[in-house]
């Protein structure tokens, strides 16, 4: 096994190739936070099923930015699809600022054979490790990894007040496609649900 490194032409961004039987594959990416701190970026491994489980919680308790109010899954159920991962086309990637775990994005191929070159993506960041750059980094890593997977577009949504969100979106280069109107009851009243979409190929 040998190890390659080299920088990428993207802002901040510094990958880890490993070669298995003489071919490269993606192993890990490393950015500069805003404050000058490393985040790296890597697929989940089964010792991080904690770490998902237990920021998921987080993100889920502060009753703001996810339209669920409760943690069905354990940690089985996250070392379960950590593991699927690895004979599918799914994507669970995990980051870590200053080696402390971050945030995660998933990228999930559509239920339709016809839309099957289509991933639809979710992302949390911890509150303490936001607006330093950790989801920019997680968003630029899945879609070099989500091309190898054979994705060609990528989908999300959100709630219509989480601005900053879909600033960096649009940033990254994804486009307004619809507004659910008050597609969500929350605690605080409805809110709207915002859809966004992103072709890799041409980028």
């Amino acid at each position: 096994m040998i190890v390659l490194s080299f920088v990428t032409p993207q802002p901040f961004l510094y990958a880890h190739y490993v070669t298995q039987n003489g071919v490269p594959y993606l192993k890990t990416w490393e950015y500069l936070s805003k404050d000058g701190r490393p985040i790296k970026v890597r697929p989940a491994q089964r010792g991080d099923a904690q770490y998902l489980h237990e920021g998921f919680k987080e993100v889920v308790d502060e009753g703001r930015w996810l339209p669920t109010f409760s943690v069905n899954a354990n940690i089985t159920d996250w070392v379960h699809w950590i593991e699927k991962t690895n004979h599918s086309r799914e994507i669970l990637l995990i980051a870590f600022l200053d080696d402390d775990y971050a945030g995660h994005l998933t990228l999930q191929p559509e239920e339709w054979n016809a839309s099957q070159h289509v991933a639809k993506l979710g992302i949390i960041v911890r509150k303490p490790c936001r607006y330093l750059g950790v989801g920019r980094s997680l968003m630029l890593a899945s879609e070099e990894i989500g091309l190898e997977k054979d994705y060609t577009k990528i989908i999300l949504s959100t709630f219509e007040d989480n601005t900053i969100a879909i600033d960096l979106y649009k940033q990254l280069g994804y486009r307004l496609v619809g507004v659910r109107k008050k597609h969500f009851n929350m605690p605080n009243g409805f809110i709207d649900e915002v859809l966004m979409e992103k072709e890799l190929i041409g980028q």
